[in-house]
């Protein structure tokens, strides 16, 4: 007995159809979405700040930023672990005996792919939305 003609092309058909629709899902949700972080010193008072920013398993390594310039660093995030963070130390002449702290990037926090933080005396600021650093 040979298989009818329907059962022939519905399996295949039904296969294709199920890979699309996991393809779907699977670039819906892309856990291995490039993120982008960039920081911008916009202390007040012309300050210059330095930067230093670290992961789990990166050491960025100090950098300065003149006034109004900005540092910038991209990652893929971890999807067999869903917790990548970076985090950063802070500091400028005004507070030079002071390191402020703050997480950069927290997976969980932070739902975008362009982080593009301004930080301020206070904290740092992701398109508006202000927070104090860690140790304050």
């Amino acid at each position: 007995m040979s298989p009818s003609f329907t059962a022939t092309c519905a399996l295949p058909l039904m296969l294709m159809l199920l890979v699309v629709h996991v393809t779907t899902i699977a670039e819906a949700s892309y856990p291995l979405k490039k993120i982008t972080v960039r920081i911008n010193n916009t202390l007040e008072n012309n300050q210059e700040l330095t930067v230093h920013c670290k992961s789990g398993d990166d050491d960025l390594g100090p950098h300065n930023l003149l006034p109004k310039n900005t540092y910038e660093f991209s990652f893929k995030r971890n999807f067999l672990q869903p917790r990548t963070l970076f985090f950063c130390t802070f500091q400028w002449p005004e507070d030079q005996f002071k390191l402020h702290y703050f997480d950069i990037y927290d997976q969980k926090r932070d739902d975008c792919s362009k982080c593009f933080w301004e930080i301020y005396k206070f904290g740092a600021c992701l398109y508006g939305n202000c927070k104090r650093w860690n140790n304050s």
